[in-house]
């Protein structure tokens, strides 16, 4: 019975080890990426900043007007209004975009607003495309760079989307920011590095026209932007990522606008994970490079789910270690010892700065709001477009 009992977890804790090699090596490869050169100057065709809101009222306004701020006369900003309840198309409409607005009850999500908003250009099409979110400071000049990019390579091109916290924020909210630094930065540059191609990460979006015209956007996936990176990618268009442009945006205050934030991206991260890694194991099988890379890039959970995985598989295997069957506690524990370098790794190259060592004492706390993402509260948000909540509070209040 030991026997039997003992073979599922060593493969568990292979599967565990396998994807934080790859965790692991993405780092490393991190350390490798050269962002493109910036585009040459000149010559540029026409651009829409295509910019999805849902009850953005109080942030809209500044971001259509940092994202004028480097357009031509001949370029648009277009807000798509998407079931909204508040003020967020006249907000928009007085810092001088073009609004479309939608109303859908029962199609909601930002795919949809998506796929309106390049809807409403077809009647006049520009030669690009950038999708900005509506809570987002573009950083001078970044989205001219990724669309000269974008028309220039002929292919999607992703700026470097990060997340910093309030300058109220508490101890969790720079372990928040950390987070999302691996993810956004760390990972992704490591994947470009590794595989020529990176993940779309939400905001600072460019595309060739031509190509996104085609692209079916109207979807219910919650993370949508990974859903398109899929398409993408199976249509021999990958996504560049240009860390040489960034895009910015806040973490949300309050506790149960961080579940919210977070819930989106994780829970409908893991979700997608389950449903399209096997087609790309198989696809990887068969000689696709980025396919085999992406699948693994998918089942490489939230830093916050793979220590949890490697934690309960390392106490699970200790009575199969006492009755001398070893193998399971070896995977784990390397497992584990990996994990650690790499993070501390990661933390050392990039991450001093969001999270200094003064602020490690939100760790705590940053786990225990993991409870709200991964109950009932978080399953909830991850179900449709829901506006992150960035009221008063702060995310060190969580349990």
């Amino acid at each position: 019975m030991t026997s039997l009992l003992a073979l599922p977890l060593a493969l568990a804790g292979s599967a565990v080890l396998a994807i934080v090699i790859f965790f692991t090596t993405e780092i490393i490869a991190s350390f490798f990426y050269r962002a493109p050169a910036a585009p040459a100057a000149g010559g540029r065709g026409r651009l829409a900043v295509v910019i999805p809101a849902h009850d953005e009222e109080a942030s809209v306004g500044a971001t259509v007007a940092l994202a004028r701020a480097g357009l031509d006369r001949a370029d648009l900003v277009l807000v798509v209004a998407d079931n909204c309840s508040d003020g967020t198309a006249a907000a928009a409409r007085a810092a001088g975009a073009e609004i479309v607005e939608r109303r859908d009850p029962i199609n909601r999500g930002k795919g949809f607003a998506l796929q309106k908003g390049v809807d409403f250009l077809r009647a006049d099409p520009p030669d690009m495309v950038v999708f900005l979110d509506a809570d987002c400071a573009p950083q001078a000049g970044a989205i001219d760079r990724i669309a000269r990019l974008a028309q220039q390579r002929d292919r999607p091109v992703q700026a470097l989307y990060i997340a910093n916290p309030a300058p109220e924020a508490g101890p969790a909210s720079a372990v928040s920011a950390f987070a999302w630094l691996v993810i956004n930065r760390v990972r992704m540059t490591g994947l470009q590095a590794m595989g020529g191609f990176s993940r779309l990460t939400g905001s600072g979006m460019a595309f060739p026209w031509d190509l996104i015209a085609g692209c079916k956007l109207a979807s219910g996936e919650i993370v949508e932007d990974l859903a398109l990176t899929i398409a993408l990618i199976e249509d021999g268009a990958a996504p560049l990522l240009d860390a040489g442009a960034v895009v910015e945006t806040g973490l949300a205050r309050s506790a149960a606008g961080a579940a919210t934030q977070r819930a989106r991206w994780e829970l409908g991260s893991l979700r997608l994970a389950a449903r399209r890694a096997g087609v790309l194991f198989g696809k990887g099988a068969a000689g696709d490079l980025k396919a085999l890379l992406l699948a693994f890039d998918l089942l490489t959970p939230p830093l916050t789910v793979l220590l949890v995985l490697i934690a309960a598989g390392f106490v699970l295997s200790f009575p199969f270690a006492a009755a001398g069957r070893w193998v399971a506690l070896s995977l784990f524990w390397s497992a584990g010892l990996l994990f650690a370098g790499a993070v501390a790794a990661a933390w050392f190259a990039y991450g001093r700065a969001v999270l200094p060592p003064a602020k490690l004492s939100g760790l705590g706390a940053y786990l225990g709001s993991k409870m709200r993402v991964y109950g009932g509260e978080g399953r909830r948000s991850a179900k449709g477009w829901t506006r992150t909540d960035r009221g008063p509070g702060r995310l060190d209040d969580a349990p």
